[in-house]
């Protein structure tokens, strides 16, 4: 395994590295996390640093998060306020990293509903944070974890982006597809207008990763390729290659985890079940359940199977971890201790998480299946996470099972999986460094 090291500062500096410290508190302490979303129709009209919803309270609990690490003043805080009241929102938060003589800001905006936090002391600051009544750790490990997570999606974004100034269609098309989930979506009206757009835009990009794989092969970026033979591709998934191919796949996975968190706020939002397609006189249409029946028969299926389960409510932020925290597998022969683990940061009790992992399958069923064992490794795979994500999942079991100087001692029943956990470890390295 490789002997590069990414390493992180204990004191984050201002921009990004902040907000991704901020950001990582909250998933840390099992939020739901969007971050970066920009409201730019007809121009640019708000950028919001992060946004968490928890699900855990019998009514989920929405907070906007503003982060400066420079110079604020109240009318910045006035600002955030005043995005809450256009988003109808509740809570905010307000974090620094000091105070530039303005103590009384928490006394003042309280009131408001926002929360001015200073981190002038950051080996003090996850304390602080639960003392502020945000949430508690389970793990405190997985917010430098979190941190490295965050490095790599910047990375993928930055990476593709490069590739559109170049001129790649298939990156040109990638970046339209990845503003449509992180910013369109966030701003619909309800949940099932954001799942009608959510079902457009893959509609127009069903095979992206695959498509622009074959662009770098030396074809055409075609995103409806019925070809499914492609060495860029294959070389992406056998050995991390290919970023812009990663990042491609990490965006198919967030419009279906986008997919998965509209349809867990939809059935909190109408708990009874859609709306019916006509009003009781039989004269007027509820366009509301127009926009909701008019969504894909599977969507239907997975709404039926997810209104069924007990802790659905939990099922987005569990997948959100799964995914970018967990590297979307789990190890087959150590699975009781990883689920009780994965119970344990998510709230779905233990024996309910083979059920939470059958998600995938209910609401976007395909052939075979969505996960997958590829070969002798104890390493049990949802299809298409990015091998650099992967690689994050490999150092959750570092942190896991403390191995963090020697990853053979983990002891696995598989010959295979310390040397794919490896490999996976070093994908994740060479990409951030």
């Amino acid at each position: 395994m490789t002997k590069k090291v990414v390493t992180l500062p204990d004191i984050p500096g201002a921009g990004e590295e902040l907000e991704d410290y901020i950001a990582a508190l909250f998933q840390a302490s099992g939020h739901f996390v969007e971050k970066q979303i920009i409201e730019s129709a007809p121009a640019d009209l708000l950028e919001l640093d992060i946004f968490v919803t928890d699900y855990a309270p019998e009514k989920a609990v929405q907070r906007l998060i503003e982060v400066k690490g420079g110079k604020w003043g109240f009318t910045d805080l006035f600002k955030v306020v005043g995005w809450m009241r256009y988003l109808d929102l509740q809570h905010g938060a307000f974090f620094i990293t000091r105070w530039e003589d303005r103590a009384s800001a928490p006394r003042k905006m309280e009131p408001l509903g926002l929360d001015v936090v200073c981190f002038d002391d950051f080996t003090t600051a996850p304390q602080l944070f639960e003392e502020k009544g945000f949430g508690s750790f389970a793990e405190p490990r997985l917010i430098d974890l979190w941190r490295h997570s965050y490095g790599v999606e910047r990375k993928f974004v930055k990476v593709l982006n490069g590739r559109a100034r170049e001129g790649a269609g298939g990156a040109t098309a990638a970046k339209t597809y990845h503003r449509q989930i992180n910013n369109g979506t966030f701003f619909a009206r309800a949940p099932e207008e954001s799942l009608a757009m959510l079902y457009e835009a893959f509609g127009e990009h069903p095979k992206l990763t695959l498509g622009y794989a074959r662009e770098i092969d030396g074809g055409d970026f075609d995103p409806h390729s019925a070809s499914t033979e492609s060495p860029s591709y294959q070389a992406m998934l056998r050995d991390g290659k290919h970023p812009e191919l990663q990042a491609c796949m990490y965006f198919e996975h967030r419009a279906r985890l986008a997919i998965l968190k509209a349809a867990v706020d939809y059935a909190l939002a109408h708990p009874d079940g859609p709306p019916e397609l006509m009003s009781e006189d039989g004269k007027s249409f509820f366009f509301q359940g127009l926009t909701y029946h008019a969504l894909p028969m599977t969507f239907h299926d997975g709404m039926k199977w997810l209104r069924e389960q007990p802790n659905f409510r939990r099922y987005a932020t569990f997948w959100q971890q799964f995914l970018w925290g967990w590297g979307g597998f789990y190890l087959e022969d150590r699975e009781g201790e990883e689920f009780e683990w994965m119970a344990d940061y998510s709230g779905i009790p233990a024996d309910e998480i083979p059920t939470a992992l059958e998600a995938f399958d209910r609401f976007f069923p395909i052939s075979n299946g969505w996960f997958t064992t590829p070969g002798w490794t104890d390493i049990h795979l949802l299809k298409m996470v990015p091998l650099a994500f992967q690689g994050i999942g490999a150092h959750q079991r570092r942190i896991q099972y403390n191995l963090v100087d020697n990853v053979s001692a983990l002891k696995p029943g598989a010959p295979y999986t310390i040397s794919d956990l490896a490999k996976r470890i070093n994908c994740t390295v060479d990409l951030l460094l």
